[in-house]
């Protein structure tokens, strides 16, 4: 059987290698999952000392700080020597990295690093090769374009039978003289088809700060178990990444559901083997379909009966689907808004919701008892100060009861549809016969943003809302918003899971 070790450069929320390994082992192929380094989030001033990934961005918390994520500590020659070192005792026919589009550089260094002590072919797979092959194909032998249960386990059937891999279907190649072999695309895979995630303990090396740590998970495990039981999203924002597979690869036939016994049979899984305490439930819209909730949440309380957590969208449930959820065991929910425009979410978002239903889907989900959280997109290029105003004047109607752990900056990640208005709005700007499509003078400064960020937390306070839109009219708290800081608490607000933040 071919061996195959998967590296996924900084722990968090990555589901691919786990997926990647329990499709392996299924097959009968050894595997192995090296975490290399962690992420870290720090102030804005402390960060300077720290490399940042591309596509990182600033976070504005609750608490009144200002965070700058996707922060680590460079690569050490210790570190790299340790993954060779680990790779060496595994003895790999085929190395797989899992990536997207901010750690290309990052992921360059590591597999130069390899093939200076390996000669198997390297793969690399996520949401970079997929997006930007070009950029990536120089680095690897082979890019799975899209997703790569049934590409994986093909090139180590492949391997171990000694066969040719260079036209495998849902690859890009690279051929001996340079050339690239660009094959076509797979159709998505039957979600009923996957195999479970490999999370058992013995599969995972983690290494950081010079150190080896065998045997344990991610940090993004622990007592939580993360799982996602359909793939795709019903909505096309144009920020988010579904969008831009929706372009890729079709719309139809995009949004896929496994089947509620083939689920439970994950989480049985989990509950009987790992040290779980709460079910994570990261599909994009956990609330889109009901007649499968309707089947799926009975059952999941009767034979999980673990306290979970899920996603919704202001249009995809009512107070009774609320209460059902609750019913069967979820503690929290977060939903969707990023921002209180409708110009902004219409125009920019593609998210052409009204406010008077994000308010009602908010209430509900007071009603039904659940705790709520929501995201909320705060900063973006093309805002103009009514559309700050617009959020605040929301944020007064919205139920105070649903916190929001922080504020953030919008990120144009390569190629998203937000991205190329962007890059088209940029490029106007610079021409001077033409007129951008926002006014580059339009957007407010720094200093404004701070204080709707102050207001925006205000409206998240045990300040009376009455009290709150008085001081939202009040220009002494414009002309100086450090007036704020009176009303404001920097106590940390809880976490969607139930723990400390």
């Amino acid at each position: 059987m071919a061996r195959v070790a998967i590296i996924k450069l900084f722990t968090g929320l990555n589901l691919a290698p786990a997926q990647l390994s329990g499709e392996l082992l299924r097959a009968g192929h050894p595997s192995k999952i090296i975490y290399l380094k962690n992420y870290e989030a720090h102030s804005a001033e402390e960060a300077k000392n720290y490399e940042v990934a591309e596509f990182s961005g600033r976070l504005f918390s609750v608490d009144g700080r200002e965070v700058i994520w996707n922060c680590y500590k460079p690569f050490t020659e210790t570190e790299l020597e340790l993954l060779i070192s680990e790779l060496r005792e595994f003895k790999p026919d085929a190395v797989g990295f899992s990536l997207y589009s901010g750690i290309i550089k990052e992921s360059a260094l590591v597999t130069q690093k390899i093939r200076e002590h390996f000669d198997v072919p390297i793969i690399w797979g996520g949401a970079a090769p997929t997006l930007e092959p070009e950029l990536c194909i120089p680095h690897a032998d082979i890019l799975c374009i899209n997703e790569g249960e049934e590409v994986i386990v093909e090139l180590a059937n492949r391997i171990d039978a000694g066969l040719p891999w260079d036209d495998i279907e849902g690859t890009w190649v690279k051929a001996a003289d340079g050339t690239v072999l660009k094959h076509k695309n797979r159709p998505n895979i039957p979600l009923n088809d996957i195999a479970i995630p490999d999370w058992r303990r013995g599969s995972y090396v983690h290494i950081d700060s010079d150190v080896v740590k065998r045997g344990r998970f991610p940090v993004n495990l622990g007592k939580e178990y993360p799982i996602m039981t359909q793939r795709g999203c019903p909505f096309s924002c144009s920020f988010c990444i579904e969008s831009r597979y929706q372009e890729l690869f079709g719309k139809k036939d995009s949004l896929r559901r496994r089947d509620v016994d083939v689920v439970l049979e994950e989480l049985r899984w989990a509950k009987q083997h790992l040290d779980i305490e709460t079910i994570l439930f990261y599909d994009d819209v956990f609330t889109v379909n009901p007649k499968w909730l309707k089947e799926f949440l009975p059952r999941y309380k009767e034979e999980i009966g673990l306290p979970f957590w899920c996603y919704t969208y202001p249009t995809t449930h009512d107070v009774e689907l609320l209460k059902s959820l609750k019913a069967a065991g979820c503690i929290s929910i977060t939903m969707g808004v990023q921002s209180g425009s409708e110009r902004i979410l219409k125009d920019y978002y593609n998210r052409p919701t009204k406010m008077k239903r994000v308010i009602e889907a908010g209430r509900e989900i007071v009603e039904a008892g659940l705790t709520g959280f929501f995201d909320l997109i705060t900063i973006n290029e093309f805002d103009r100060e009514e559309d700050l105003r617009e959020t605040f004047n929301f944020l007064l109607e919205f139920p105070k009861e649903l916190k929001c752990l922080a504020f953030g900056e919008m990120i144009s990640f390569p190629t998203y549809s937000y991205s190329v208005m962007s890059e088209k709005n940029q490029l106007a700007k610079q021409d001077p016969n033409q007129i951008s499509v926002a006014v580059a003078d339009e957007q407010p400064s720094r200093a404004v943003y701070d204080y709707y960020h102050r207001l925006y937390r205000l409206t998240r306070s045990d300040v009376p809302v009455e009290t709150v839109r008085q001081i939202g009219e009040d220009r002494r708290y414009r002309e100086d918003p450090t007036l704020i800081d009176s009303f404001l608490s920097r106590k940390k607000i809880r976490q969607f899971t139930g723990l400390s933040a």
